[in-house]
């Protein structure tokens, strides 16, 4: 019940709206009672054949009470959404503040698809809990304490008749459809997950499985993780449905027991014959304010599970550590890397120990083998990830008494994915700065060599690049990833792998690019394809985690044999 009492607590930013929701709930049940016990009266009334004059209290009741019934139900339907809505949307906010503090050190703990699944399906699933789990019991409570009071005014016994079933539907029924059905939500939320991973993985890995021949294999375990789902919620609705069916004979028992007490009532003569249709409407009506509630409970399972899967991405534990009085950075400093070593939850070391040292304006390239530890030290280097021992340092200050943020808006990042977001090239590359105007994201552009492509296009700066950068070319890709770094103006660049998956002659035209177009500002070159590293300021090759040799490129082709193999294979050659 974590999960749920942090829902709750997240009601404590809206009381006003919180109180209003419930106001409006129980009064548009409440004129519900109204309208059904003075109508009931009315034409029980009316068949006695009264002087006009005394039905017109009654006839002028029935009209407020079914004005005032409509327009209370739609503001309680708004009033109910809205602060359901912006809780969904708190909840959402809080998610993405989780994966920015996370960064990819602390994303990648998570399968991708499932993550997929946690941001939108479960936080789709928890919108349910206001409206339909806090709401209507506290709704209950206000409908059973109005009932009391006019059971207790025109009938005293009734109230036994009446609340007694109304107990029942509001509190044990609800109760057994929560513990029969909290398994089978929980099921549902967490292979509903899994269902929407194994989706995201197939539709997005499509090509390489048709090729692979390895469909079968996992639509079979798509359809097993959707079979679970359905199964679930085959019990879910069986529980459903004994609720709604135990609400309806608890209703038929009230009505009952209402029309018996009554009957003898009036055959004492200590009630009048017109009442017996009132009190019946009485014994009926309050039920709307529980008949949803057994629904809504055998439905927490799911909600908690779906909320117990979001809160572990919020708690999730950060790989850096913020400061509690950060300290700005220095103006133009030396990043020094010093005896910094990462070891992983299960104890195995996969970076270091690693010195390095980047001065204002200098050129590294880091090159490696694939799995050498090259990403994980630019992770280090931009702090997505802090060493387990060393220190990183900005002239001397450790990147851990400075502020996460301001590190990253210092040292940039660029990975070998090069994504774009779908939309506009405009817009893609103005992510880096949203402040930025038409013609300072041209300038990045035709920095890269871009300028002679967005001419040719029919909208220019605003064609649309399609789903995660399709309509373009992988060497527009990179370059045009290389223009949102620019546009950010990191005093320290780090590009990642910003080659790979391109043909040698496109390789040499987008290396060629951004060493142009990274003039005077640090840069760190991260590839396992040494083009271009004959420009760098200093070389450092990368093995199993740590520097196994450093130096600049006619020094590393004189000594190193593992460099040399390496850039001959890169260009073609089998000499210096």
């Amino acid at each position: 019940m974590r999960g749920f009492r942090r829902l709750i607590g997240s009601l404590r930013r809206y009381p006003w709206r919180f109180a209003g929701s419930i106001a409006a709930g129980a009064a548009s049940i409440a004129s519900s009672i109204g309208l059904l016990t003075v109508s009931a009266y009315l034409i029980a009334r009316a068949a006695l054949h009264p002087p006009l004059l005394d039905l017109s209290v009654a006839i002028v009741g029935v009209r407020f009470f079914g004005i005032s019934r409509a327009v209370l139900r739609y503001v309680e339907r708004l009033s109910s959404h809205d602060l359901s809505l912006r809780l969904l949307a708190d909840l959402r906010t809080r998610v993405a503040r989780a994966l920015h503090r996370l960064g990819p050190a602390g994303v990648a703990s998570f399968r991708a698809g499932d993550l997929v699944g946690r941001v939108l399906g479960d936080v789709d699933e928890i919108q349910h809990v206001f409206v339909r789990v806090i709401a209507p019991p506290l709704i209950a409570v206000v409908i059973a304490a109005l009932t009391l009071l006019l059971a207790l005014v025109w009938l005293p016994v009734s109230a036994f008749t009446i609340l007694g079933p109304l107990l029942v539907a509001g509190v044990v029924v609800p109760w057994f459809t929560r513990r029969a059905g909290d398994a089978a939500g929980r099921t549902i939320s967490a292979d509903r997950g899994r269902m929407i991973g194994q989706t995201v993985e197939i539709i997005e890995g499509a090509p390489v499985i048709v090729a692979l021949g390895a469909e079968d294999r996992l639509l079979a375990a798509a359809d097993e993780a959707a079979e679970r789902v359905a199964h679930a919620e085959r019990r879910a609705a069986w529980m459903h449905g004994f609720g709604d069916a135990a609400i309806l004979t608890l209703i038929g028992v009230s009505l009952v027991g209402t029309l018996w007490v009554s009957a003898v009532a009036v055959d004492a003569g200590s009630l009048d014959g017109v009442m017996i249709a009132v009190l019946a409407m009485l014994a009926v009506t309050p039920f709307e304010s529980v008949a949803t509630l057994p629904s809504a409970f055998e439905r927490l399972g799911r909600s908690l599970g779906a909320a117990d899967r979001l809160f572990e991405v919020i708690d999730g534990e950060s790989p850096t550590a913020e400061a509690d009085r950060p300290v700005p950075i220095p103006t133009e400093p030396t990043l020094a890397v010093r005896q910094a070593t990462v070891v992983v939850a299960n104890g195995d070391r996969v970076l270091g120990p690693i010195d390095l040292e980047i001065e204002p304006g200098m050129r590294v390239g880091v090159v490696g083998e694939t799995g050498a530890g090259k990403t994980t030290l630019a992770h280090v280097l931009c702090r997505f990830l802090d060493p387990t021992v060393g220190t990183v340092t900005l002239d001397g200050v450790d990147v851990r008494d400075v502020a996460s943020n301001d590190v990253r808006g210092f040292v940039g990042y660029e990975d070998d994915r090069a994504f774009l977001f779908r939309g506009s090239i405009l817009g893609n590359v103005r992510i880096a700065d949203q402040d930025a105007s038409e013609g300072d994201v041209r300038s990045v552009l035709d920095g890269v060599r871009l300028g002679n492509w967005i001419d040719g296009l029919p909208d220019g700066v605003r064609t649309d690049v399609g789903e995660a950068g399709e309509e373009v070319s992988g060497g527009q890709r990179k370059r045009l990833a290389l223009a949102r770094a620019l546009l950010a103006d990191f005093p320290i660049l780090i590009l990642d792998e910003p080659i790979s998956g391109l043909d040698p002659a496109t390789a040499d035209a987008v290396m060629d690019d951004l060493l142009a177009a990274t003039a005077g500002r640090s840069l760190v070159l991260i590839t396992h394809r040494p083009i271009g590293l004959d420009r760098m300021d200093q070389i450092v090759v990368m093995e199993a985690g740590t520097i196994v040799d450093r130096g600049t490129h006619p020094e590393l082709l004189e000594r190193s044999a593992r460099y040399r193999s390496m850039w001959n294979a890169a260009t073609g050659s089998g000499n210096r």
